[in-house]
């Protein structure tokens, strides 16, 4: 049992993959309910854990790009609201003013500007065009007319007029940022990401002091799994703008994923004190301190976020929480309530595990072998199994599956750190550290089995080889964090 217990407290610093595929399709279920509620906030926050979880989840960009809030001042830049049109391809040609009706115009641009809007606002696409292009046929320096001909555009999907406009916009103030910050996003939706990471420079040239240009960056970056990069963004955000709530949970979430937990602590109690209502940012909390080993407070936090919102996917966090704490009973008992929904092959080892740790071995023999029929390719089944027949003394099966647990051949990082852990605790450590060695060959991009190699040298006293990781780490994976930083709410 002890070798049991060794073995959890090794491999609970990592975050399994074997859920992500399940949860981030539950986390997007739940974004999209919320938005078709009408609580858009709330659904933010969901994309943004899904986005977490799986930055290329393209059906969370998307919806994420139409959640996002745009800053108006004197013009119809509402971009978020874009992507959710789906109309066909506008077929209308580039609209212009007859000369005969030119020559009655009696009112100024900016009167047909205003007019234009309210065409736009009540979705009268056509009539907004018409409109715009009368107030820059009286006024051909009108960027903003110029700039909401290109919206209205985008909102009848035809980009190329849209691209057209504002470019326009752009050439003839040069001091004016909506139509660069426009492009960005208008080639973000063609997908050319180059272009849009350019506009957004643009616009923060023409205005350094836009945060929501700031904002728009730091995106950029997290949605590439470029997390440090992304934090001074964030940052540079709430400098200029602290009443900016998407930005702390932003930030939160990258310094979550480099590993900065107390930074994403500190970022996560400000947005609450901006949106305490919200179960996204306990739950991300919760995690936070999970992963630091305090499973007393990442409880309180989980259960926040579940009595905000009683889901399974909460209770899910919150039975693996309790289970690392050692209330085996109490897990067992929320596990089996999300059996029937959460068919899972680690679902069926959770119940297994606490089952084995209450000493009750043919439950969790049931259990293991629930997890094998699921998925006969993760090693840990095969090696849970054989700590049932260890305890019960049963040494032919023992073997048998221990046999079966090392023949395993990995399909995914976390097997090589699985392997791993089964290695040490049965006294193997240089084949612990090699099989960490191949992970890393295999799986060059994945911070965990560098994590878990840099613990596998800390546990056997190896402070010089811990030191090289944790150095291979920050400059493989954190090299381009800038060291800001700022303070909680008085």
């Amino acid at each position: 049992m002890k070798k049991i217990l060794c073995l959890l407290v090794f491999i609970i610093l990592f975050i399994s993959p074997a859920y992500s595929d399940e949860l981030v399709d539950d986390y997007f279920d739940i974004a999209q309910n919320y938005v078709d509620n009408g609580e858009t906030t709330k659904a933010l926050e969901y994309v943004n854990y899904v986005l977490m979880i799986n930055p290329k989840y393209i059906k969370a960009i998307k919806l994420k790009d139409m959640l996002i809030p745009q800053e108006t001042n004197d013009d119809l830049s509402r971009t978020a609201i874009i992507m959710s049109k789906e109309k066909s391809l506008s077929d209308l040609a580039i609209l212009d003013i007859p000369k005969s009706d030119r020559y009655k115009i009696e009112n100024t641009s900016e009167y047909y500007n205003k007019q234009g809007k309210q065409f736009y606002l009540s979705e009268d696409y056509d009539s907004a065009i018409q409109s715009f292009f009368r107030a820059v046929s009286i006024d051909d320096k009108n960027y903003i007319a110029y700039n909401n001909l290109g919206m209205t555009y985008w909102m009848k999907n035809n980009l190329e007029s849209a691209e057209k406009y504002f470019k326009k916009a752009a050439q003839v103030s040069k001091y004016y940022p909506q139509p660069y910050i426009n492009l960005a996003l208008l080639y973000k939706q063609k997908g050319d990401m180059n272009k849009h990471l350019s506009y957004l420079k643009k616009a923060l040239e023409v205005n350094p002091d836009n945060y929501w240009t700031y904002y728009l960056i730091g995106d950029y970056y997290s949605s590439d799994s470029k997390y440090p990069e992304s934090i001074s963004y964030y940052i540079d955000t709430i400098d200029i703008n602290p009443n900016f709530p998407p930005a702390y949970l932003a930030l939160g979430i990258s310094y979550f994923k480099t590993d900065k937990y107390e930074q994403s602590v500190v970022a996560l109690k400000n947005y609450l004190q901006l949106n305490p209502n919200s179960d996204f940012a306990y739950s991300i909390l919760a995690k936070n301190y999970y992963l630091q080993g305090d499973y007393v407070t990442a409880k309180k936090y989980m259960k926040q976020a579940f009595n905000i919102n009683p889901t399974n996917t909460y209770r899910l966090e919150l039975a693996k929480i309790e289970f690392n704490k050692g209330e085996y009973q109490t897990a067992l008992l929320n596990f089996q309530i999300l059996e029937p929904e959460y068919q899972y092959a680690e679902l069926y080892n959770y119940i297994g595990l606490c089952n084995l740790m209450l000493k009750r071995y043919e439950l969790a023999i049931t259990s293991f072998n629930k997890a094998i029929v699921a998925d006969n390719r993760r090693a840990i089944y095969y090696y849970n199994l054989a700590q049932c027949y260890d305890a019960l003394d049963e040494k032919k099966k023992y073997v048998q599956y221990m046999n079966m647990a090392i023949q395993t051949v990995p399909t995914s990082y976390q097997d090589y750190i699985d392997l791993s852990c089964i290695y040490y605790n049965t006294s193997k450590t240089n084949a612990a550290i090699k099989i960490l060695e191949s992970g890393i060959e295999a799986y060059p991009d994945a911070k965990p089995i560098y994590l878990a190699l840099m613990g596998l040298y800390d546990r056997i006293g190896d402070n010089t080889k811990c030191l090289n990781i944790k150095n291979t780490i920050e400059a493989r994976f954190n090299s381009n964090e800038q060291k800001k930083t700022f303070k909680l709410f008085n």
